[in-house]
């Protein structure tokens, strides 16, 4: 099964994720900027917690980290 940004991964990050993030100029629900590999992997260790701070308090569950790591290794897709 493919994972995809719009359907799989973007919808997993709430409105304060967007909101908290944003303020430090990461960009969770665009495609361009999540897309690039360095980004991905920024917000990957937040959200894994291998990065602090923790992102978002409490972590991500595990599912939706098996998520973000599936469209990460099938290429970024939109």
């Amino acid at each position: 099964m493919s994972v995809s940004f719009a359907k799989d991964i973007a919808p997993l990050f709430t409105p304060g994720d967007v909101t908290c993030m944003g303020r430090h100029g990461v960009l969770l629900k665009d495609f361009a900027y999540m897309s690039v590999p360095a980004n991905a992997a920024n917000v990957l260790a937040h959200l894994d917690g291998s990065r602090p701070p923790l992102m978002p308090p409490g972590g991500w569950p595990a599912a939706n980290i098996k998520a973000f790591k599936s469209w990460i290794a099938d290429g970024y897709k939109p």
